[in-house]
């Protein structure tokens, strides 16, 4: 009969295979962390365009008793900045009374997205 050898398991071998364990787990959960944050960051900047939009057309029609009929208007008249390479605008006037549906995406077109 073969007899096979096995080294013996020590405290420190398992300390030292428990630590690294630990290790990656940590740099897993941040890692995973880090990437949520992003999202939740470029979300948050989509919200925060969309309610410039939505400001500035308020504000056009405060002063002008209607909505305007498209973006181009609240950039020449109302100082509205858009940064069309990152993201891609969405604003349909429904009448010029109504508030006008805006919404705000990322331009995966341009590297925009993530």
């Amino acid at each position: 009969m073969a007899r096979v050898f096995r080294p013996k398991k020590t405290a420190g071998t398992i300390k030292a295979v428990g630590f690294i364990a630990v290790v990656v787990v940590l740099v897993f959960l941040v890692y995973a962390g880090l990437g949520n944050f992003s999202g939740t960051q470029d979300q948050k900047q989509i919200e925060i365009a969309q309610e410039a939009i939505v400001k500035a057309a308020v504000q056009c029609y405060a002063l002008e008793s209607q909505f305007p009929s498209g973006l181009q208007y609240l950039v020449d008249n109302y100082g509205l900045v858009l940064d069309e390479e990152k993201y891609v605008y969405h604003y349909r006037a429904i009448g010029s009374n109504m508030v006008p549906e805006v919404k705000v995406f990322p331009n995966t077109a341009h590297g925009g997205g993530n």
